[in-house]
């Protein structure tokens, strides 16, 4: 789908404030004849952009503000194949908050949230992708802070746990129990 002005519009106004009111936005709407848009002309705007999946209004979490921590995992693999299953594994991971394939050394990026840093160290050590099969090396880098986007689309606080995807059982896991972790559906 083409985007017009329009839309451009609409989404940069909902970028600034998602529970923006559809009357406002449609005076803040710029149209070539210098009308306002209605509100059932916003709605139907934004009902498009949802339905073609250019936008998902939701609530996005700033981690800086809950002082959680997060890190990259630079993967390189050994085939496109292996690059594959770990994106299957890993795509509902409610820690991951990048997941994507990339060109270079490293054929994939994963961007990794957990509650401090000791957490982290847990979920790259017992849990994380780098103990996988297909693995040839792997890069891990702290993020101090994160500057942009400052909130991320993370379903932290669902209590769903995803071992059964990624192949990380936490009843055999050392650190899970040793109390050490809660598991991965619980922040």
């Amino acid at each position: 789908m083409k985007l017009d002005n329009i839309d451009k519009q609409i989404i940069n106004i909902l970028f600034k404030n998602g529970r923006e009111n559809l009357i406002d936005i449609g005076e803040k709407v710029t149209k070539t004849d210098q009308s306002i848009m209605s509100h059932t002309g916003v709605k139907k705007r934004i009902k498009k952009l949802k339905n073609s999946k250019i936008l998902k209004i939701q609530g996005n979490i700033n981690i800086n503000e809950i002082d959680y921590k997060a890190c990259l995992i630079l993967l390189e693999m050994k085939n496109y194949d292996e690059v594959k299953k770990i994106i299957k594994a890993y795509s509902d991971c409610p820690r991951i908050f990048i997941l994507a394939q990339i060109t270079g050394q490293y054929n994939l990026i994963m961007g990794i949230i957990g509650q401090n840093i000791d957490v982290l160290h847990r979920y790259i050590n017992y849990c994380g992708p780098t103990n996988k099969d297909g693995i040839l090396h792997s890069e891990i880098l702290f993020i101090s802070n994160l500057k942009t986007p400052e909130f991320l689309p993370l379903n932290l606080f669902s209590k769903k746990s995803q071992e059964v995807k990624c192949g990380n059982i936490c009843n055999e896991c050392e650190a899970f129990l040793d109390g050490k972790c809660d598991g991965c559906g619980n922040f």
